[in-house]
């Protein structure tokens, strides 16, 4: 029986069929002979060096602890930090107030004049909760040997973990609109506000490639969110230690905030907190933030090209690049004309992940032109977006060589995207929002507590031990106007970079 077999068996087994696996990227694994790997205690093997799989658990010599390298409660930096709130449905309605009524002095009168009628305004928002899903399984006799750790507790914590470490990433950079089983990140969502007219663009600070390392961006966002018809402020930022590190060695120490008691600000040392108009803009690293070492700024199969592989079923048909069209809003300066190479993967419908890129001949951008890609869908259609790639200019179209520019909604058979070097592959987005707990402006809704589900024991006819953990919310933001993030920061340090000035 192959792994496709097994896994069908499984789920014509489960309650719901395919459907109750939810929306995990991860998938089955691949072969039945690397799942007999992850569930059997050993294989017999006498080299320690060989032990892998459910094997590794075992206890060998003086070994009395497992030593992890993978996240930990405390990476989960936004996710910690959010007000929770409970959701009572998985549509979540609330009430949004943007204005009391009236206009500016509009409630002046004579003595006996007709009083004017004013009312606030008002606006039913909704929420959708998502889904998010992990099947974790133990072999029978890894679960009762004698093991350095109990394998069904690390595989409790493991798909806690998992469940975790999406919802914090999707805090940032989920979409919605390319992939419906994600809830929309906190760019996102700004993006949408801004697009729609309802906040200003005043909220985003383009870097356009430039490191972050002085004060002036934090403020214009500052001032942009407390300005009237706002009236929020900046209590937070959070970013990648490659932005923190930029922040350390230039911020000017006048803005530079130490608790109190703390040392003399001086350049070089860590910045906790930044000086503005209305308080302290409190520094938090988070590594799920985009940076050069996030392995989805790469194109997917890079990092995952197994399931890439997999995904070929709806992989773009063809890519094609056009650069002969100016544009007056290009962001394509003199220093940045020259060769470029484009490539697209497609995003599928259920959280499968991406496909294998399919990549564009060299393109020569010149001053003031823009990059118009169409994309041809994939011969079965089931997409629904794509992720854009570009090389440096005047780099290569080695896969390993190109970064993540934007990902995108299909919008039909032929969807197009245009690049006017507004959004910068290799560069990091960070936001400023207002977490004041008075304020309520944004924070996490949860459907139920994470919830663990056993399954019937030998699923697969294997002696397995099974089940379910699901985590279920989304990213709820009241106030967008409260909130911000600058784009196109490059840091100082970075190594793959854009442009070759």
């Amino acid at each position: 029986m192959d792994a496709q077999a097994l896994l069908q068996q499984f789920q014509n087994m489960a309650p719901g069929g395919a459907a109750a696996l939810g929306a995990s990227q991860g998938g089955a694994l691949e072969s039945l002979g690397d799942l007999s790997k992850a569930l059997q205690a050993s294989n017999y093997q006498t080299d320690v060096a060989t032990l892998e799989g459910g094997g590794a658990l075992g206890v060998q010599s003086l070994d009395t602890a497992m030593k992890t390298t993978v996240q930990e409660n405390e990476h989960f930096t936004l996710f910690n930090r959010l007000q929770q709130t409970k959701a009572t449905n998985i549509v979540d309605e609330y009430v949004r107030q943007t204005n009391v009524g009236g206009f500016l002095g509009g409630s002046t009168n004579s003595q006996m004049g007709v009083v004017r009628a004013a009312q606030g305004e008002y606006s039913r928002e909704v929420g959708l909760v998502k889904f998010l899903m992990s099947l974790r399984q133990v072999g029978y006799v890894l679960n009762i040997g004698k093991n350095i750790v109990e394998a069904t507790a690390v595989e409790e914590r493991n798909g806690a973990l998992q469940l975790l470490t999406d919802s914090n990433y999707l805090l940032y950079h989920g979409n919605a609109d390319a992939s419906p089983t994600q809830f929309d990140g906190i760019f996102n969502i700004i993006d949408k506000e801004i697009a729609a007219g309802k906040m200003s663009d005043d909220n985003v600070i383009d870097m356009r490639a430039k490191p972050l390392n002085s004060v002036e961006p934090l403020s214009k966002i500052n001032v942009a969110v407390s300005r009237y018809g706002s009236w929020g402020r900046s209590t937070d930022i959070f970013l990648p230690n490659s932005v923190q590190n930029d922040l350390n060695m230039g911020l000017d120490p006048a803005f530079r905030w130490i608790p109190q008691g703390g040392n003399t600000p001086m350049i070089g040392g860590h910045v906790e907190g930044i000086r503005l108009q209305n308080g302290v803009l409190k520094t938090n690293m988070d590594t799920f933030i985009h940076d050069e070492e996030n392995p989805m700024v790469y194109p997917f199969e890079h990092h995952f090209p197994d399931i890439a592989t997999k995904n070929a079923a709806f992989k773009p048909a063809a890519v094609a690049a056009d650069a002969s069209a100016s544009d007056a809003s290009s962001y394509f300066e003199t220093g940045h004309a020259g060769n470029y190479y484009y490539a697209v993967a497609a995003i599928g419908a259920g959280g499968e992940g991406q496909t294998q890129i399919v990549k564009t001949s060299q393109t020569a951008v010149a001053a003031g032109k823009k990059v118009v890609l169409t994309i041809t869908q994939s011969a079965s259609g089931t997409e629904t977006g794509y992720a854009i790639y570009r090389s440096r200019q005047n780099g290569t179209n080695a896969t390993d060589d190109l970064r993540l520019v934007k990902v995108i909604a299909k919008t039909g058979a032929s969807t197009t995207f245009t690049d006017l070097n507004r959004d910068i592959p290799g560069t990091v987005s960070v936001p400023l929002l207002n977490m004041g707990p008075s304020a309520d402006a944004i924070g996490w809704r949860q459907f139920q507590p994470m919830i663990k589900i056993p399954l019937p024991f030998g699923i697969g006819g294997m002696p397995v031990i099974s089940w379910f953990q699901f985590l279920f919310g989304y990213l709820r933001v009241t106030k967008p106007k409260h909130h911000g993030y600058i784009k196109n920061i490059l840091p100082s340090q970075a190594t793959w970079r854009p442009f070759a000035e």
